[in-house]
């Protein structure tokens, strides 16, 4: 806390500091944003097809499961990114649509906590999420007991929920929050400038109609060719 700093300049030594401030605030971005903004660093995820689609138009009858955009070599590498972060969320059309297990199989390390909005409790209790091979929070405005690793937690949906959420994983000591959802939660974080990162995979593939992509205004810092992918880079810091 600048004491040693203070005793080494009382001894006669020359001390500089500040040197590579803003590359060491980088390498601890999460630390930081969690100590001084009280939340986790929020790094938001999506892959859009050369169109700008998330997705195909969907209906009653379509399977449940994702519609890849992305390659095999960049699934590996999401996996990585959920090994790195301490939780991941999804909303209630992405649980629905996609089915995902949001954890970590293509890459070692641990599972992330697992978090779905899910308002009304509307969503099929046999969906991987709910396996309770992992630990799971849905966010919903029911009351409902907790069942072996899925705890349900009651937010006031009638005011802006991202505040009430940020407030639960600070609580926890959730460092990092990893977001894979659906256009609908994604747009609203990027409305509202909760967000620190964005990682977005643009693949060749055509959709020609289907769900629009987030929108994102912020010019991005790097772009990384990958195999079957672009994958761009943003920042909000």
């Amino acid at each position: 806390a600048g004491k040693g700093i203070d005793k080494m300049k009382s001894a006669g030594y020359n001390i500089e500091v500040g040197i590579m401030n803003e590359e060491s605030r980088f390498i601890n971005r999460r630390f930081f944003t969690f100590h001084e903004k009280k939340r986790p660093y929020i790094i938001l995820k999506w892959a859009q097809s050369a169109d700008g689609f998330v997705d195909i138009q969907r209906g009653q009858n379509s399977k449940i499961a994702p519609n890849w955009i992305s390659g095999p070599y960049e699934r590996i590498l999401v996996h990585k990114w959920r090994s790195e972060e301490e939780a991941i969320l999804v909303g209630t059309k992405t649980a629905q649509k996609d089915d995902p297990s949001l954890n970590v199989r293509d890459w070692s390390g641990n599972s992330p906590l697992r978090l779905v909005i899910d308002r009304d409790l509307k969503l099929n209790h046999k969906l991987k999420l709910f396996s309770g091979s992992i630990k799971t929070v849905v966010f919903t405005e029911k009351i409902r007991k907790h069942r072996d690793l899925v705890k349900f937690e009651t937010l006031d949906f009638s005011q802006p929920i991202w505040p009430q959420i940020m407030d639960y994983l600070y609580r926890e000591e959730m460092v990092s929050l990893l977001i894979e959802g659906g256009t609908k939660t994604i747009n609203s974080l990027l409305l509202s400038g909760l967000w620190d990162e964005a990682r977005v995979f643009k693949g060749a593939k055509y959709f020609h109609q289907g769900v629009p992509a987030p929108h994102l205004a912020d010019k991005y810092t790097g772009l990384i060719k990958m195999w079957s992918t672009d994958l761009e880079i943003y920042q909000n810091f």
